[in-house]
């Protein structure tokens, strides 16, 4: 017996995190309009120290204020009621409906789906953690089967409260519902403590072996734990080995200093990782640009993208002019919630336009069109003309000089656009995006990301990073046309590279090319199952069964929960005549990843053996999952 369903072939994310801010979208129901950004949601999580416990006893104040950042909470166990009383939001025209609700007995909260046209459907998934720091908005994870799996709803904070919306990737694509997998790069801008390493990278971790936590010391100044064991031995009068591990700013140089922050606020249209061992953001201290490929448009336009702050400050004057850094503006240990904080953040422009404002302010205040500018400043910090001429008073130069702009990657929420300029009044984006997507460029008119004034990575060019840029965009046509250009010598190194290759021949129909290009990927890198996987079904597909259930065999045995790998092997064993252990397979496959496809798949199975008590009860499980699937 055959198994006639369709598998499709394997990859892995290469981009930083595949729903681009990890924001939220517009919702049907509960809707909210944002005039600007709040920085006092209605729920804030309460300050944290974990991941800074080491660094406490010597940097008491600089942790209290860290404790406070949104990056202390960028990622979080979900607060006790931080979900209740959210409204339900319905996903356009799929008719799916969702709404967090609460349980009681200190269980967590649970993401309900149902379905307008079906009233009888009801499906429910735990929420197992909080993703963002909840000033603007808050996505959550969501645990299905043996996978972390981005939730459809996320909340959003704006002047009037807080609302439920959909993410962006179901705004986009109704209907997505549970389809984009967490990985430990999903959340590297989130934690420098991500999940173990695992296959499927989805996989959900152990609680024994893993808690979500947000940012820490570590992320900025390298090996905290190390740090503290040296200053121990020193300062214990114990013989030391080296120099202090510690990074502080001053020692890092302009590039480097940048880096840490680019890490996470350049995200780019699409991001290659250049060595497949990293988990998340590479360590500081080194060229961000060394260790990832960035993509971004060629042409920057008005709008911005939500972590787009570094890409857009390097087009300034003010960045080109001086040695400005991220540091500059912004202080990383303290919150700009606080009131002070915030006030000197937005009067950093004094530092180097000190003698220039107070004249500067005069002669704005000539022209009306700049004037009612001014005045109509959305955070409400320029309210009167006579503010305006009292330095003391008022000495705001952001929101005329880095207006708010709606970003096209997340609906309802503003930011300051990072590109500082002298008259802005032609090029401010819209308030609000006529419709989302996830990269600023669709069509993928890209160049490479590079420092201004410094040199460019040898491998700028490329031609296998842009093959892989384009295939992790989908732009298959443009990624297929460089598929036979010779990579440089630290690309042809890279078994992520040859995958991509492989999976690229293969949809072109280059089955020869495509194995070699496998077999390749897996001489650099033994481990890399998917190219196993995909490799062991493309053996299978022209004779080779017993080669590709070999292959197979090795991944499921490394990794029992690989539902890919039990799929294929699946498909492998039925062409062996061997349909007992197919159905083990396609059993086991729904038990790491329900879905109502394998559920269907297993129905006609089992009614095809003329068991037709099993084929039904599979039948009942595909359409608690999907309505549509009974039709």
């Amino acid at each position: 017996m055959r198994l006639p369903f369709n598998v499709q072939l394997l990859s892995i994310t290469l981009l930083a995190c595949t729903n681009a801010s990890c924001g939220g979208g517009a919702s049907s129901e509960s809707s909210a309009v944002s005039t600007g950004i709040t920085y006092a949601p209605a729920y804030q999580s309460p300050p944290s120290r974990e991941g800074a416990e080491m660094c406490v006893d010597c940097h008491r104040d600089l942790v209290e204020d860290w404790s406070a950042t949104g990056m202390a909470r960028t990622l979080q166990p979900v607060g006790e009621n931080e979900l209740a009383g959210l409204g339900s939001v319905v996903a356009g025209d799929s008719g799916f409906r969702y709404q967090y609700s609460t349980v009681e007995n200190g269980s967590r909260p649970v993401l309900g789906e149902t379905h307008l046209d079906h009233p009888e459907h009801a499906f429910g998934t735990e929420v197992l953690f909080a993703i963002g720091s909840g000033d603007m908005d808050r996505s959550y994870v969501v645990g299905h089967g043996a996978g972390l799996w981005f939730s459809p709803l996320e909340v959003l904070s704006t002047p009037r409260g807080r609302h439920a919306v959909l993410s962006p990737g179901e705004m986009m694509a109704p209907g997505s519902r549970l389809s984009m997998p967490i990985t430990p790069e999903c959340l590297g801008c989130h934690t420098d403590a991500p999940p173990p390493r695992s296959f499927p990278l989805n996989q959900r971790p152990a609680p024994a072996s893993w808690q979500p936590r947000g940012i820490s010391c570590a992320a900025c100044h390298g090996e905290s734990q190390a740090h503290a064991q040296w200053q121990e031995a020193y300062l214990a009068g114990d013989q030391v080995v080296g120099e202090d591990p510690l990074l502080a700013s001053e020692q890092l140089d302009r590039v480097q200093q940048l880096s840490v922050c680019a890490a996470c606020h350049l995200q780019g249209d699409a991001r290659i990782v250049l060595n497949d061992q990293d988990l998340g953001p590479p360590a500081p201290g080194g060229d961000l640009l060394q260790q990832r490929a960035l993509f971004v448009a060629r042409e920057h336009g008005a709008e911005v993208g939500f972590v787009s702050q570094v890409e857009r400050m390097v087009l300034s004057d003010c960045f080109l002019q001086s040695e400005m850094t991220c540091t500059t503006c912004h202080d990383p240990h303290r919150s700009l919630s606080m009131t002070e904080e915030r006030a000197r953040v937005r009067a950093a422009c004094m530092k180097c336009h000190a003698g220039e404002t107070s004249s500067h302010l005069r002669r704005a205040l000539t022209s009306k069109a700049t004037a009612a500018a001014c005045s109509r400043d959305s955070m409400g910090t320029i309210e009167t003309h006579s503010e305006q001429l009292n330095p003391a008073a008022s000495q705001d130069c952001v929101s005329c000089h880095m207006p708010l702009a709606g970003v096209f990657d997340v609906a309802q929420v503003q930011i300051h656009d990072h590109f500082i300029r002298r008259d802005t009044r032609d090029a401010r984006g819209p308030s609000s995006p006529d419709s989302l997507r996830f990269a600023e460029s669709s069509e993928g008119d890209w160049r490479r990301f590079t420092w201004p004034g410094v040199a460019p990575p040898d491998h700028v060019d490329d031609p296998g990073l842009w093959m892989m840029a384009y295939a992790s965009r989908e732009h298959l046509e443009r990624a297929v046309q460089l598929i036979d250009r010779t990579p440089g010598p630290l690309v042809d190194q890279l078994p992520m590279y040859h995958h991509v290759r492989g999976s690229l021949l293969e949809k072109v129909g280059r089955t020869d090319d495509a194995r070699a290009a496998y077999t390749r990927a897996l001489s650099l890198d033994p481990g890399l199952s998917p190219s196993a996987i995909n490799l062991g079904l493309l053996l299978g597909s022209i004779g080779l069964l017993e080669q590709g259930l070999v292959l197979l065999d090795g991944v499921i045995k490394e990794h029992p929960l690989a539902a890919s790998a039990l799929r294929n092997r699946a498909i492998l064993r039925n062409q062996a005549g061997n349909a007992r252990g197919a159905i083990e397979d396609l059993m086991r496959a729904f038990s790491a990843h329900p879905d109502s496809s394998l559920a269907l798949k297993l129905q006609e199975i089992f009614a095809g053996t003329g068991d037709l008590e099993a084929a039904s009860r599979w039948r009942e499980l595909a359409i608690e999952l999907d309505p549509a699937a009974g039709q």
